[in-house]
């Protein structure tokens, strides 16, 4: 059962790095986002204003890409902890 105590730790720290980083790194994300928007909206052609739609949409792309980031990481480190399937034998 102590096998895996490694591993289980590696993903303890990696879960708790992503999770400490996250406050700082979604708000950054976001940011940089709008500001590239901001840019490529006062550059263009269209002197409209800024679609609200297109900000909700590009918040809830950056919280879902942290999101599904975190899940991936512990989803590929817990996969070797996992037992691997024994063929049945008739």
């Amino acid at each position: 059962m102590r096998e895996h105590r490694g591993l289980a730790v590696a993903i303890a720290i990696t879960s708790f790095a992503l999770l400490v980083t996250l406050p700082f790194t979604i708000p950054s994300t976001i940011w940089v986002v709008l500001f590239v928007y901001a840019i490529v909206k006062a550059v263009g052609s269209a002197p409209e204003h800024a679609d609200p739609f297109a900000i909700v949409l590009a918040i809830v792309v950056v919280v879902t890409f942290f999101t599904l980031a975190l899940a991936v990481a512990v989803s590929i480190l817990g996969r070797a902890m996992s037992p691997k399937r024994q063929e049945r034998r008739a």
